[in-house]
């Protein structure tokens, strides 16, 4: 009888291992602050750093799959991810993802080097190209500019910032995480503007499947237990000029 017992011992404590793993979809075509990637692999970046006190919290193992861009929302529908953080509900097609409390708190901007005249309003981007990321919509823009809007898109923030660098526009559509981290690290860093348009505050979350294994109840308590502690605070802080 006691063979039989550890046996099963034996046999069901891998499972368990399995069963307290954490998935983590990533797209490929965000940056640093959020993410680095080696060979596809998601390395470090606050994306990580966000999954690895998550999962700490949660007392799982996390893994990270990356996707591109458009396909990120089709790992969640296949359930080769538990979630996808860092998201908006009106960045994915379906509306029926159960959705945490907010993670981070970003702003929408529209940077641009020193040199650059300041952007008085939106209205004045008009007919002129605006690097933009390929997959995302712009509303804000759109409504402002509608026709005049001309989307200079590419994959990710960091070409669009080599673009503006070497004055292939003048302004990009970008977010003050990924733009305040370049201007503390960029080896160009004198050249960008530390002032931006700001068009719109916004939060993202981290989508999960209604019915996953991981609900959405018990990542938010471990997301509130990171925020009493100042862990996300102290995330971000890592990304920032200093006196930001």
């Amino acid at each position: 009888m006691n063979r039989i017992f550890f046996f099963l011992i034996g046999v069901l404590a891998p499972l368990s291992c399995v069963a307290d793993e954490i998935i983590f979809g990533v797209s490929t075509g965000s940056a640093m602050p959020m993410t680095v990637f080696k060979d596809s692999t998601l390395t470090s970046g606050l994306l990580k750093d966000f999954g690895d006190a998550l999962a700490r919290e949660l007392q799982a193992t996390p893994r990270y799959i990356t996707f591109p861009r458009k396909r990120v929302e089709s790992a969640l529908i296949s359930k080769q991810v538990d979630l996808i953080c860092d998201l908006r509900p009106e960045w994915l097609d379906r509306k029926d993802w159960a959705w945490t409390e907010t993670v981070f708190t970003n702003n929408q901007t529209v940077a641009s080097r020193k040199d650059t005249p300041p952007l008085p309003h939106l209205k004045a981007l008009a007919y002129q190209r605006v690097g933009t990321l390929l997959g995302y919509r712009y509303v804000e823009m759109e409504a402002a500019l509608e026709k005049t809007f001309l989307r200079d898109d590419a994959l990710s923030d960091d070409i669009n910032l080599n673009k503006l660098l070497t004055r292939r526009f003048d302004y990009m559509l970008t977010n003050s995480l990924y733009f305040d981290y370049q201007r503390k690290i960029h080896a160009d860093r004198l050249q960008l503007n530390p002032v931006s348009y700001k068009i719109t505050s916004f939060d993202t979350y981290c989508a999960l499947p209604q019915q996953g294994k991981w609900p959405a109840a018990k990542v938010n308590r471990a997301i509130q237990a990171l925020k009493s502690r100042g862990e996300i605070q102290t995330m971000l802080s890592h990304y920032r000029p200093a006196g930001t």
